[in-house]
């Protein structure tokens, strides 16, 4: 090939680069978890062209304050106008990944980046850019990536993220932490979908339900990570039941999370605590992503059809035996199937919630009409994933 040719072709590789979005480096688990130290590389929609350093685009941008900040609290809200540090840039050709991982800039990409990618997941699934809920007050959402407290929260206009604090004295914060920024995310994706309720976030089921959502937001953008899938199958043999990255929401420091997904909660053993209240619904899903998950593990041939008539919620010691006698050598066998059923599973629940948060009603909103409302929207997709989504809500007493 001449020079001007291959010149050519390298512009022309380099403008298809630029249209498809900007790389970062995301963890999909926290680094100081096993076997999670290397993050992944991820594309985001927004072009090079149209990111700033900071990072900043169109629908968020990023302030690392300088000195300590007190949490954003009523009236005190963005934009924070103090000194910061200076900004994450990118690289000679627009991405952010090469952004030293030791970094206090590192923080601040890592947090844009994981806000960036739970939006372009959801709004896939939606079909349409999501507007914030507080549009008419902040164009875009503030990310404060660090604030010198044991917490993170999501509210009008902002993201703060604290950190974790070991019993050794370490922090571990919480812009690297993608569980923690997607649930965050999660609760402002629900806001902006149906809202708030005229009698407050405490009418009813509200709270809950957000909690349970934001959660599930959380769990199943997790498995949109290539590697994270890779290491979830691998470390489980296929079998989603033993305690494992997807159903620990939220990892912490040494063997601790926020909760956990696979819970064999119902309705009347839950107090009314928003997020204990929370846990029968997100079992509910969590269920249903596993039922589907096995239903095409034994339509594809890889598991015995005996994985169908085991109740998950109630796995004794001799039936998880069976499960992982059904899976291991099956899934050593063919993993990319076994990582392609799961992704089929995936994006059958996620869409079918989607689709349910379109159209609720904040006012009248209640777990039963929402577990109405995501089984019809179920149906929809696949009449068996309609059916599975009421029988496990009618387990856990939701309907």
């Amino acid at each position: 090939m001449r020079g001007a040719e291959l010149l050519g072709t390298l512009d022309r590789s380099n403008d298809e680069s630029r249209s498809v979005g900007t790389r970062f480096l995301l963890f999909p688990q926290v680094p100081h978890l096993a076997n999670y130290g290397t993050p992944e590389t991820v594309w985001i929609s927004t072009p090079p062209g149209r990111l700033r350093p900071g990072p900043e685009d169109h629908r968020i941008y990023v302030r690392d304050p300088l000195l300590d900040k007190e949490p954003y609290e009523y009236p005190y809200l963005p934009p924070f106008v103090g000194e910061v540090f200076p900004s994450a840039e990118p690289a000679y050709d627009g991405h952010f990944d090469r952004i030293s991982l030791n970094s206090r800039q590192f923080l601040a990409a890592h947090a844009f980046g994981a806000v960036s990618r739970v939006l372009d997941i959801w709004e896939s699934y939606l079909g349409r850019p999501i507007t914030w809920y507080f549009a008419e007050t902040y164009e875009r959402l503030e990310i404060i990536p660090w604030v010198d407290w044991n917490n993170a929260q999501s509210g009008y206009g902002y993201l703060e993220l604290g950190v974790d604090r070991a019993p050794d004295g370490r922090n571990y914060p919480y812009a690297l932490n993608f569980d923690t920024i997607a649930h965050e995310v999660g609760h402002a994706i629900l806001f902006s979908l149906f809202g708030v309720p005229a009698n407050g976030l405490k009418t009813g089921d509200f709270a809950s339900f957000h909690e349970a959502s934001a959660d599930i937001t959380s769990l199943l953008s997790f498995l949109h990570f290539d590697s994270g899938l890779d290491r979830l199958l691998r470390h489980s043999n296929g079998n989603l039941l033993v305690l494992n990255e997807l159903n620990r929401i939220a990892e912490l420091i040494g063997d601790r999370q926020i909760r956990l997904a696979s819970n064999s909660r119902r309705m009347s053993e839950v107090s009314d605590e928003i997020h204990d209240r929370s846990r029968p619904f997100t079992g509910a899903v969590f269920d249903t992503i596993v039922d589907t998950y096995h239903a095409n593990l034994v339509s594809d041939g890889l598991a015995d059809e005996r994985l169908l008539d085991i109740d998950i919620r109630d796995i004794d010691e001799a039936a998880m035996h069976r499960i992982s006698d059904f899976t291991a050598l099956a899934f050593r066998a063919r993993p990319f199937l076994f990582k392609s059923a799961l992704t089929r599973a995936r994006d059958d629940v996620a869409l079918t919630l989607a689709r349910t948060w379109s159209s609720l009603e904040a006012d009248d909103l209640t777990f039963e009409n929402a577990a109405m409302a995501v089984a019809e929207a179920g149906g929809r997709i696949a009449p068996a994933l309609g059916t599975k989504f009421e029988e496990n809500f009618r387990w856990r007493e939701i309907s």
